[in-house]
């Protein structure tokens, strides 16, 4: 796993919400849902990126608590007015390392295995914030080999 380093000014996403686990994955249907209404959304700023936003709400990293919530989002210039069901979040500023994950979505538990597994703890970083998040931009292509999504994760020097 070779990152590139980049900084982000804060944006702010909209979207849909679920809590779930790894071993109940409610994303696949949350991503089903939330891509029939994205349309519904006012102010996108590139309505063809979508971000997947993972992050912990209080009780959710509790030790032996392995919940997490994942906002499948739009970027947005505004959020008033946000459609019934919809919320938004505010990712802050940050220098993040990013990873690229090539191929099907069958496969993404192996890539973040080999970047919290064995490119983080060697790494002379350190995960900052409570959440990082994924980009799917116009390289994504859904069950795809030559698919390519990204993984950002906020991050400082130890």
């Amino acid at each position: 796993m070779n990152p590139r380093f980049v900084y982000r000014e804060a944006f702010t996403v909209a979207g849909m919400k679920c809590r779930t686990t790894m071993e109940n994955n409610l994303i696949p249907q949350l991503w089903d849902d939330f891509m029939q209404r994205s349309d519904e959304l006012a102010n996108t700023i590139e309505p063809d990126n979508c971000y997947g936003i993972c992050y912990y709400e209080e009780g959710d990293d509790a030790p032996g608590n392995k919940y997490f919530s994942y906002l499948a989002s739009i970027e947005v210039s505004a959020t008033q007015n946000l459609p019934v069901g919809m919320e938004s979040r505010l990712i802050p500023a940050a220098d993040y390392a990013v990873f690229e994950h090539h191929g099907p979505l069958d496969d993404l538990q192996k890539t973040y295995k080999a970047i919290y597994g064995d490119w983080y703890p060697t790494s002379e970083y350190k995960k900052i914030g409570d959440q990082d998040f994924e980009l799917y931009d116009q390289r994504f292509k859904f069950g795809q080999a030559d698919s390519v999504m990204e993984i950002w994760i906020p991050i400082e020097k130890k």
